[in-house]
């Protein structure tokens, strides 16, 4: 009897072990990838801050093209049309 209860004391044991060192072994891993996450999290913060900086310059932009004084300066520019009260000039060709 005392023989068979040593045997199941070592059973209950290894099994202990086995169990402590699975679990050491989770957790590991387990900080392994929370460090890995927390990483990436970091990573796409500093993403997200680029892209709100990226809009707010877009919008900017967009507010200034949008504007009256932008269109008529682009259509003096590029399209040859006059503002508004103006008569255009053409010099005679000599």
């Amino acid at each position: 009897m005392d023989n068979s209860r040593q045997k199941v004391i070592k059973i209950v044991t290894v099994a202990a072990i086995a169990l402590i060192i699975l679990l050491a072994v989770s957790l590991v891993i387990n900080l392994v990838k929370l460090g890995n996450s927390l990483s990436r999290e970091a990573k796409l913060k500093d993403e997200i801050a680029a892209m709100d900086k990226n809009i707010e310059a877009s919008e900017s932009t967009l507010d200034e093209l949008k504007s009256f004084d932008y269109v008529e300066q682009y259509a003096r520019d590029h399209l040859n049309m006059k503002g508004r009260d103006e008569q255009a000039f053409v010099p005679k060709a000599k």
